[in-house]
């Protein structure tokens, strides 16, 4: 694994790559988390692949951002996605996009140039229309967009981003961690951007661009209504399918690394026999 930065406008990205060989995976963590969180699809699919994890600004090894307020949007999310790809010169490549990183790639989605194919893990897309039925009710109590938290915030945070029971403590600590690491100001911004209607109609921009896209979601993520997302009619018009992970939080491939790692490979597997 090696690690590597990025000169943003906004702030130094940090990197992991793996430098391997075959297709061309570049993953984007959730809110408070980091490229860590990736570790599972480093270790299994890192021979087939190679494999990028970005940490986005205010994350794991990345620097705070320079502007918060523009940078920690879905907006600014995005645009550092669309710098990354440029500074890195990717011409042909898959997103893999966890919450957050899954809302950034899909507002980037008319930029991001070569783009492959996009996978959205815990990240519906939505609209001003669809954001009450896409969401439920926040099972962290407002934790999810609180600035400042103690330690016992910090693990009920985590609680309510995983099912426990499907995670080893040392994992579980590492969600943990990656609370911790988070610019607390990603937290608040974000709030702030959502609460302000700051951001694009998803479900039209992933029309638009017909790029192939698999969404893996968790039945017991308590933040979004899986039985939406499951509904035959909620995507329509996007080039979407929709994989489910049974007893399963925001975070499956932490929480179900095999399965989640087996729908991303024969995605990928079929995506590209579909373009040859």
């Amino acid at each position: 694994m090696h690690i590597n930065y990025l000169p943003l406008a906004a702030g130094r990205l940090r990197y992991l790559d793996n430098q391997g060989n075959g297709p061309l995976l570049l993953f984007c963590h959730g809110n408070s988390s980091a490229a860590e969180a990736f570790s599972a699809q480093f270790e299994a699919l890192g021979e087939r692949y190679r494999i990028i994890a970005l940490d986005f600004l205010g994350h794991g090894g990345s620097e705070p951002a320079r502007n918060p307020q523009q940078a920690y949007s879905f907006a600014g999310f995005a645009q550092s996605l669309v710098d990354a790809v440029e500074l890195l010169g990717l011409d042909r490549y898959f997103v893999i996009g966890h919450s957050l990183g899954g809302h950034a790639a899909l507002e980037a989605l008319p930029r991001l140039h070569g783009l492959q194919g996009l996978v959205l893990v815990a990240a519906p897309p939505f609209n001003a229309n669809t954001a009450g039925q896409t969401f439920s009710p926040d099972p962290s109590e407002g934790l999810v967009f609180q600035a400042e938290l103690d330690l016992q915030q910090v693990g009920r945070l985590a609680a309510a981003f995983v099912n426990p029971a499907r995670l080893s403590a040392p994992l579980l600590a590492q969600v943990e961690a990656g609370i911790h690491a988070t610019d607390p100001q990603v937290r608040s911004q974000l709030g702030a951007c959502l609460g302000a209607g700051g951001f694009a109609d998803e479900c039209q921009l992933l029309r638009d661009s017909a790029v192939p896209t698999l969404l893996l979601q968790g039945q017991a993520d308590g933040f979004i209504d899986w039985q939406y997302c499951a509904a035959a009619d909620s995507f329509a018009g996007c080039n979407l399918s929709v994989g489910l992970f049974e007893d399963c939080g925001h975070n499956p491939h932490l929480e179900q690394p095999q399965r989640f790692n087996d729908l991303l490979d024969s995605f990928v597997a079929h995506t590209l026999r579909k373009m040859s």
